[in-house]
């Protein structure tokens, strides 16, 4: 009894104290949110306030008489402080000065947004341009119409043209000796007349970009002798589809030719892919008929009819004839599959050096899948003759392939190294700088599969028992080495795309223009390392192209006092004239 009537007191006391808590707390204010030049108008009044000499009040009553909670003020002031130190170091101190004022975060709020608008849901270029100028209300104080900003973007491209040209003329005069480079070349049609695209494919520097008559070897040939003189480099290999035209610039070149693996794949699919996966649905849709009959007979004639015995061995022979037609096109397509993996200078499954004659069993085993599952098919002879195709271009990546293991034995040759070091070059600098290499471009599936092999390699490296110094010369020397090994023309292909858009959105594109946009992706456009086309093909800074611009290209001037009425000039010279 004693024992409960204490529990009971412990209870009481403890409601009790519950409740003095509840009445004694503060009661929760709810967080308004206030623009920037709102709050930079509070802290200036706060400011104000407490320099006057007559005040009484202190922080904590300033702040309560302004409605604002001091930890706003302090904050704020932290921030301003963090800001003026860190993030304006750039900024010219009378700009950064009126960046901070209330007038100053409603011009960044107005600037940021009109930005966000004509650049998230414009249509860009000079009305985009124009708009912007519009919202932003600095049209005001910047010529908007469209004659100043005509002239302005022409005086804008030929800074970029003079400038970009002449940076790298002087980059390529530094260069002590004649560079080798792999290039990957494919024309754009648009319009009436091809585009020539020329590409590093290491550094994705530019070397061409041309609207010419035509395509032959001959232009080709007359474009890029000029550019591989003035930036003293030599073309030593070319990576393109099997057109007639780029193998014979290969040719005059005096360069090696890589066809590309895209492109003989992509036969392949076009020979079997459209008609294997019409017979499949095919026999799909007959075997569901056929299941259909199967159901009727059943339920018309019974399970041991006469009628459903036959609906069930019609039913049996197109599942069989449904799987069969399934299988062959899922093996194809795998065939396909491996066809991409085996063309690597290394076995991505043990990281050991290949050889040529293994790279050419290997395609020929899953060509002749390929082309046995034709035969079973029944293709078309415009079929067979596709896969004849691509037959010939894997053997012309054999013979490709054979010419990197012969210079792969050279460069190894010229190393010098002992017979230690070159057993630890082929088994660990070698597949690990090309496993790094493509290891962005390889699917997530893929990683997961070599990320044991990749690790082994890492820690082999690391462990081994040569000086830091070394290992990082022979990784170099790896690096080299396993980037001169192509396959792909991807960054090609990918640019033409890009000028596709710039077509499509211009409808044409002047010879200043395009030679504009290629030294703005040469000199401006940066990776995610923080390197430009230029950095890498050049191996050097350069030139900042768009400080350049704001130094020395004139903006258009303060617009002129208009004194005609501006809506009836926009109604044109026709309704003018009727009304």
């Amino acid at each position: 009894m004693f024992l409960l009537s204490t529990h009971k007191q412990d209870v009481d006391s403890m409601t009790l104290a519950s409740i003095k808590l509840s009445e004694n707390a503060r009661e929760k204010r709810k967080k308004i949110n206030r623009s920037l030049p709102e709050l930079a108008n509070n802290v200036i009044a706060f400011n104000k306030i407490r320099s006057l000499k007559q005040t009484k009040m202190s922080q904590r009553k300033t702040a309560k008489f302004l409605e604002i909670p001091k930890s706003t003020i302090q904050s704020w002031k932290a921030k301003e402080n963090i800001q003026n130190i860190h993030n304006m170091q750039n900024i010219h101190p009378e700009v950064a000065e009126f960046l901070l004022t209330p007038v100053g975060k409603m011009f960044t709020q107005r600037l940021v947004m009109s930005a966000y608008e004509t650049i998230r849901y414009g249509s860009g270029g000079l009305r985009g341009l124009q708009k912007f100028l519009e919202l932003s209300q600095l049209n005001s104080v910047v010529a908007s119409s469209e004659g100043a900003l005509q002239a302005f973007s022409v005086r804008c491209e030929e800074h970029i043209v003079a400038s970009g040209t002449g940076e790298a003329k002087q980059l390529a005069e530094k260069r002590e000796k004649k560079r080798k480079i792999t290039a990957g070349l494919d024309e754009l049609f648009r319009g009436n007349n091809p585009c020539l695209v020329a590409i590093d494919v290491v550094s994705n520097y530019i070397l061409l970009e041309k609207f010419t008559k035509d395509r032959k070897a001959v232009t080709w040939t007359g474009e890029l002798k000029p550019i591989v003189e003035e930036l003293n480099i030599e073309i030593d290999q070319i990576v393109s589809d099997l057109c007639g035209a780029l193998r014979s610039v290969a040719k005059i070149m005096k360069a090696v030719h890589i066809p590309e693996l895209f492109h003989a794949q992509f036969e392949i699919s076009k020979a079997t892919s459209g008609p294997l996966a019409a017979q499949e649905r095919e026999f799909e849709k007959a075997l569901k008929e056929s299941e259909e009959k199967l159901t009727k007979a059943i339920f018309k004639h019974g399970e041991n009819s006469e009628q459903t015995k036959k609906a069930r061995e019609t039913r049996n022979l197109r599942e069989h004839g449904y799987k069969m037609r399934k299988e062959r096109r899922q093996k194809v397509q795998e065939a396909k599959k491996k066809l991409g993996k085996i063309h690597h200078p290394i076995n991505l499954e043990t990281g050991k050096l290949q050889t040529a004659e293994a790279v050419k069993n290997g395609f020929n085993d899953e060509l002749t899948i390929i082309e046995k599952c034709a035969d079973e098919a029944g293709l078309s002879n415009s079929c067979k003759k596709r896969l004849a195709k691509a037959r010939r271009a894997f053997d012309s990546i054999i013979e490709y392939v054979k010419i990197y293991f012969m210079w792969y034995a050279l460069f190894l040759k010229e190393l010098k190294l002992d017979s230690e070091r070159e057993v630890f070059f082929n088994e660990v600098i070698h597949p690990l700088s090309y496993l790094r290499i493509i290891w962005k471009k390889i699917s997530k599936k893929e990683r997961e599969e070599h990320g044991p092999l990749k690790t082994r390699l890492e820690m082999a490296l690391k462990n081994a028992i040569y000086s830091e110094e070394e290992k990082t010369a022979l990784m170099l020397k790896g690096l080299e080495c396993a980037e001169k090994f192509q396959r792909s023309s991807s960054c090609v292909e990918g640019r033409n795309g890009m000028l596709s858009l710039y077509h499509h959105r211009f409808h044409r594109m002047s010879a200043r223009s395009c030679k504009a946009l290629t030294i703005v992706h040469n000199f401006h456009i940066r990776r995610s390392d923080g390197t430009t086309a230029a950095e890498r093909f050049f191996g050097c800074k350069h030139f900042n192209l768009f400080e350049s611009m704001v130094e020395n290209v004139k903006i258009p001037g303060k617009p002129q006092i208009q004194h005609h009425d501006l809506e009836k000039r926009r109604q044109g010279w026709g309704k003018r004239k009727i009304a």
